[in-house]
C-alpha cells in the first residue's frame, strides 16, 4: 500500500489543481476563455496528467520500469505546470481586469472626443498578463528537467581547530535521501559511486530515506559495500524506512554487511585515533517538536563514545544538530529537507522565510558543525538552483 502513496498524492493534487485552473481561466481571464485553443489546453493538461497516472499505476503493478519512468515524469510535468498556472492565473486575471478598465475608459474618452489613455500602458498590461503564465510554465518545465540532472559529487571541506593530524584529509562520502524506485534508480547510484571514487573516500555514511521500493534496498547495500571504502560504510534510518516497512528494512540490514546504527554507535580507529559514529533513530511521525525523541535516541547513540574521540552523528533529521551542539559533537550529517528543492546562491530559497530552521548547507554552533545535504532523490521531481548532491566531506585541520 505504501508504494501507492506517490500515485494517490499525485491524483489528489492533480484533481485539485485541475479544478482550480479551469475555474481561474473561466472566471478571472474570460477574454482568454473565448479562444478555442485556450479551452482545449485547459482541458488537455488535466486529462494528460490523469492518463499518465493511470499508465504509471499499471506499470508499477506489472513492473515495466522504462514505461513507468516515462509515465512518472509526465505526471510530474503535469503537476508542476498545473501548479504554475494556479499561482499565475490570479495575477494575470488582475492584469486583464486592469486592461479591461483601460479599454472602457478609452471608449468613453473617444465618445467625448477626448484623448485616449496611454496606449503603452494597455500594451504592457496585456503583455504582462499573457507573459506571466508562460514564465511559470517555463520555470516549471526547467525545474522538472533539473530534477533529473546528474547528481553533483564534489569535495566539501569542514575545517576544525585541534583536529588530530591522523584525521586531517579524512574523506566521508555522504549519501542521503536517495529515494530509489520512483525517480532515481540503481544506475543513478552506480554513477554516483563511480564519480565519488576519484576522491577516494575513506568512509561512506548513509543518512536514511534510501529506497522507496524496498526490493531495491538489498542491491543498494551490495553496491555500496562493493565500492570498498577503506573504513567501510554505515547507515541510519530515515522516516521513509518506517513508511515503507521498518520490519522488512531491519531484516534486509541484518543480512547485509553494512551496519545500521539505530540509537547506537561504534568506534573505528584511524591510525590509532578513535572516530566514533553515532546513529540516531528517526521519530517517523509528523509532529511539530521532535526534540524529546531525538534527545533520547542521540543520547543513547553517543553514550559509548570513548574519551577524546572525534564524534560523527548520523541524523536524518537536521533538528538533531541542536542536541549534537549541546553535547559538543564535532560533526553531524543530515538530510530530510531536500534543501526545499529550490535554492539561490548555494542556500535554500526558503531560508529567509524560515529563520532558525536548518534547510541546506553548512551550519555551525560553537565547536559543532552540521552539513545538511540537499540529497540525491526526491518523491516529487522539481529542483531549481538546488541540484541533487552527494558531497565528499573532507575533514581539514585549521592549524
Amino acid at each position: 500500500m505504501s508504494g501507492l502513496y506517490p500515485l494517490i498524492f499525485s491524483l489528489v493534487v492533480l484533481t485539485i489543481f485541475s479544478i482550480l485552473e479551469i475555474l481561474l481561466i473561466r472566471t478571472l481571464n474570460r477574454v482568454w476563455w473565448k479562444h478555442k485553443f485556450v479551452r482545449w489546453g485547459a482541458y488537455f493538461l488535466p486529462l494528460f496528467g490523469m492518463l499518465s497516472i493511470i499508465v504509471w499505476f499499471g506499470t508499477s503493478y506489472y513492473r515495466f520500469q522504462l514505461v513507468g519512468r516515462i509515465a512518472s515524469l509526465t505526471v510530474a510535468i503535469s503537476l508542476v505546470l498545473m501548479l504554475g498556472l494556479t499561482l499565475s492565473l490570479p495575477i494575470s486575471g488582475i492584469l486583464n481586469f486592469a486592461h479591461h478598465l483601460l479599454e472602457k475608459r478609452k471608449k468613453k474618452q473617444a465618445e467625448k472626443g477626448g484623448s485616449e489613455p496611454d496606449p503603452n500602458r494597455r500594451i504592457v498590461l496585456k503583455g504582462a498578463a499573457a507573459a506571466l503564465p508562460l514564465l511559470t510554465l517555463s520555470m516549471g518545465a526547467s525545474g522538472v528537467a533539473r530534477a533529473f540532472q546528474e547528481t553533483r559529487v564534489y569535495l566539501r571541506a569542514m575545517i576544525y581547530n585541534n583536529l588530530p593530524q591522523q584525521l586531517n584529509g579524512f574523506k566521508i562520502l555522504h549519501l542521503t535521501d536517495l529515494h530509489l524506485g520512483i525517480y532515481k534508480f540503481l544506475d543513478d547510484l552506480e554513477k554516483i559511486l563511480e564519480n565519488a571514487d576519484k576522491f577516494k573516500p575513506d568512509l561512506i555514511l548513509i543518512t536514511g530515506d534510501i529506497a522507496d521500493d524496498l526490493s531495491l534496498l538489498p542491491e543498494v547495500l551490495k553496491m555500496v559495500e562493493a565500492s570498498k571504502p577503506k573504513y567501510g560504510a554505515f547507515a541510519c534510518l530515515g522516516n521513509h524506512e518506517y513508511y515503507r516497512g521498518i520490519t522488512e528494512v531491519l531484516s534486509i540490514f541484518e543480512k547485509s554487511a553494512i551496519p545500521l546504527l539505530k540509537s547506537y554507535g561504534t568506534t573505528i580507529y584511524i591510525n590509532g585515533v578513535p572516530l566514533y559514529l553515532a546513529g540516531a533513530d528517526d521519530p517517523h511521525r509528523l509532529r511539530y517538536d521532535n526534540t524529546p525523541v531525538l534527545r533520547d535516541t542521540i543520547g543513547r547513540a553517543i553514550a559509548g563514545a570513548p574519551e577524546g574521540a572525534f564524534r560523527v552523528l548520523l541524523s536524518h533529521r537536521p533538528e538533531g544538530f541542536e542536541i549534537a551542539a549541546e553535547r559538543g559533537i564535532e560533526l553531524t550529517l543530515s538530510g530530510h529537507t531536500h534543501g526545499g528543492q529550490v535554492g539561490f546562491g548555494g542556500r535554500s530559497f526558503f531560508s529567509p522565510f524560515m529563520p532558525g530552521r536548518y534547510l541546506w548547507g553548512r551550519y555551525e554552533r560553537g565547536s559543532s558543525q552540521l552539513y545538511l545535504s540537499s540529497g540525491i532523490g526526491h518523491w516529487f521531481p522539481f529542483r531549481l538552483g538546488c541540484p541533487p548532491e552527494a558531497p565528499v566531506i573532507e575533514l581539514i585541520s585549521r592549524t
